[in-house]
């Protein structure tokens, strides 16, 4: 049966070093010569179920249980576990042992399963399992000491008896347990009075709260009509987009049936460029054939320049010299005319002369005018070199111009080809 006490053993308790009690399923009897240790043991059943040590009547303190010269007490206590009254019969099984070791500064309880394994050793797991079995070890009714017995007994007076009657009924467990309520009771009132007086403007601000919720609940509907507004728009584009997709869809198939005549205009179109690629080819051989020329062109310019410059320069020192000749020309113009009327003043004053002066005068006059002949015949060559040099550079300055507009009209050629190679580089992107 569950809750009941089949084993007890005791080791250093009080006057027993070592006792060891089997107990039966019903009601069990223990004899003995006074003194022999029978209350012993009803105190080691208190004290191992959460007793204190004064209301055992039999010690001031709980290290006064320990045996005169020992160091420590045990008692274990086997509680039957069977049936349907059990206690977690999947945590201990069949059999809760309960041992509680007493030392000179301190005790302990663990509670065990039915294979010795220890399950707790916390109070509260004990104080679990006294409920849960009902036992009630400061109560008279469960646990009749001598004392207790005898103190009911003698008592002849009416209130004493009520007062042990009112004890052990746990009436007065109950009513302490009831005053206790009223206190708490009454201190809950002053409480709860406290807590309404400064609840008030708390219920205000809530009430403020409430209002601001209610705002806030609007706001959301709100919200939500906007986010339902927001999916719709979704909605609405994913629409239009499809409906744009239908169409380049259904344009996307009518360029697909343009394939294949585009594919024979690319065709053609290939060709075309093939053409152009080389007839660019043979305008880039072209340009650089002209490019070769026209570098051959500037140097001959360049040549024919330095040989105008020269020229100018010698036809400068001609001039120079001409001037140089005219002016002796006209010194000596001058000189003969002076010496043609010397000689006639001369022939005036001397007509008288002897032959072999006139000789003389007459090889003289020939000379000078040999002189004369010989400065006509310089005057005319230089002359003639000048007209000579007048027609030569006539003739290097239209060959200047020639080439000059010759180049004008390859620079032009030139850029004509390169305008040409540019339109045939953009043609040939177009597809």
């Amino acid at each position: 049966m569950a809750g009941t006490i089949s084993r007890i053993r005791l080791e250093n308790f009080m006057c027993h070093s070592s006792l060891h009690i089997e107990l039966g399923e019903h009601v069990n009897f223990i004899t003995g010569q006074n003194g022999s240790g029978k209350s012993a043991i009803l105190t080691a059943l208190c004290i191992a179920f959460g007793c204190r040590a004064k209301n055992t009547q039999r010690a001031a303190t709980i290290k006064d249980f320990i045996k005169t010269g020992c160091s420590y007490a045990a008692i274990s206590v086997d509680i039957n576990n069977q049936g349907e009254d059990s206690f977690k019969p999947d945590v201990y099984g069949n059999l809760i042992k309960l041992e509680r070791r007493i030392t000179e500064s301190s005790s302990s309880t663990i509670l065990k399963d039915q294979h010795g394994r220890k399950v707790a050793n916390r109070k509260d797991d004990l104080n679990e399992i006294i409920e849960h079995f009902n036992i009630d070890v400061e109560n008279p009714c469960v646990i009749m000491s001598q004392d207790k017995s005898r103190e009911f007994l003698h008592s002849g007076n009416d209130k004493d008896k009520f007062k042990f009657f009112f004890k052990a009924t746990l009436l007065q467990q109950v009513n302490e347990l009831l005053e206790t309520i009223r206190d708490q009771l009454n201190n809950a009132d002053s409480v709860v009075q406290e807590l309404e007086k400064s609840i008030k403007p708390v219920m205000r601000e809530l009430d403020e709260l409430r209002e601001k919720i209610k705002n806030m609940e609007h706001i959301e509907e709100i919200a939500h009509d906007i986010d339902n507004l927001k999916k719709k728009l979704a909605w609405s584009w994913v629409y239009e987009v499809d409906q744009q997709i239908e169409e380049q869809t259904v344009r996307l198939q009518k360029l697909k049936e343009r394939i294949p005549a585009c594919q024979e205009r690319i065709d053609r179109n290939t060709v075309v460029i093939d053409d152009l690629k080389k007839e660019l080819t043979e305008k880039e051989e072209l340009v650089r054939s002209l490019g070769d020329k026209t570098h051959e062109v500037n140097n001959m310019k360049k040549s024919m320049e330095d040989n105008i410059a020269e020229v100018v320069k010698l036809k400068i020192e001609l001039e120079a010299e001409h001037e140089r000749g005219t002016r002796t020309l006209e010194k000596m113009n001058g000189r003969l005319k002076q010496m043609q009327a010397q000689l006639r003043d001369f022939q005036m004053q001397h007509m008288q002369f002897t032959q072999a002066e006139a000789s003389q005068i007459e090889e003289d006059m020939q000379n000078i005018q040999r002189d004369i002949d010989y400065l006509d015949s310089n005057v005319t060559r230089l002359r003639e070199e000048e007209k000579e040099f007048s027609e030569e550079l006539s003739g290097i300055q239209k060959s200047i111009s020639d080439i000059a507009k010759e180049i004008a009209e390859s620079d032009k050629r030139i850029l004509q080809l390169k305008s040409h190679m540019d339109g045939l580089q953009q043609r040939q992107s177009n597809t």
